[in-house]
């Protein structure tokens, strides 16, 4: 379907049980998978959104922080269950897991909290770099097997810059046709930290860190990518997600195993 045709389905949102409201089920399809042809897979980022989503809509509020321990890899077509559960409940802040299984296998596990408070004295201490507006920049064609019908086709990069040197990368990115960013959405855009410098393409994320700073509406994100360092294999470092008027959306962290040489 073309962009011009109107909105696509939210491909990354659970289908809540009518028996049990702390139960959902999700079906890995094409547009939540990404990879060649003959070996689809359901992205890591998609999975943490379908938990997130999960998570708010059982426990009934706004995600605060939450992590996902990717533990196994599903496939095009495979059928998700989560199972969401309380740790612990206090005045303003809920304690709480998802788990994601295909067969009974561990595909994602997220822990997180959700809850908090109106805080009028919110405060911003981290600025958006100087960079130009999301129409000033190239598109990026970075992601590889990108067609119209899977995960690729439904991501939108522009590059801003890119440096293998100091191992920072700025884009701009957006799911078409899926609405403002909130915490599934900043979740899924969050899992595209490896990439970000050379050597890490073709790895694989082992976690993922959102935690969440406002929610203003905004169709896209600035991906501002730091690594830290290699060691022992893998990639570490941090990503700061901003609005388009400046606003800091997330502070998001994330370990990966660098692809064999």
């Amino acid at each position: 379907m073309a962009d011009s045709e109107g909105p696509r389905p939210t491909f990354w949102i659970p289908i809540q049980s009518t028996e049990d409201p702390n139960r959902f089920e999700f079906v890995a399809r094409q547009s939540a998978c990404a990879g060649p042809p003959d070996r689809q897979f359901l992205m890591g980022g998609v999975s943490m959104a379908a938990g997130v989503h999960a998570l708010e809509t059982a426990i009934g509020r706004p995600l605060l922080w939450a992590t996902a321990q990717f533990a196994g890899g599903a496939t095009l077509n495979s059928r998700i269950d989560i199972t969401v559960r309380k740790l612990a409940e206090g005045r303003t802040v809920v304690q709480a897991v998802a788990d994601l299984t295909e067969d009974g296998r561990s595909v994602l596990h997220v822990s997180a909290a959700l809850g908090g408070w109106d805080d009028s004295e919110g405060r911003q201490f981290l600025n958006m770099p100087p960079v130009p507006p999301p129409a000033e920049c190239a598109e990026s064609h970075e992601i590889p097997f990108s067609r119209d019908d899977n995960l690729a086709g439904r991501i939108e990069r522009r590059s801003v810059h890119q440096d293998d040197t100091t191992a920072e990368e700025m884009v701009w990115v957006r799911v078409k046709d899926t609405g403002p960013a909130d915490a599934a959405r900043l979740s899924l855009i969050s899992d595209f930290f490896l990439g970000a410098h050379t050597r890490t393409r073709g790895g694989r994320s082992l976690d993922n860190t959102v935690r969440i700073h406002a929610l203003p509406k905004t169709d896209w994100v600035l991906n501002v990518t730091r690594m830290s360092g290699f060691a022992a294999g893998v990639a570490h470092g941090v990503l700061y997600q901003f609005g388009e008027d400046g606003t800091l959306l997330t502070t998001a962290s994330q370990t990966g195993l660098l692809p064999p040489r």
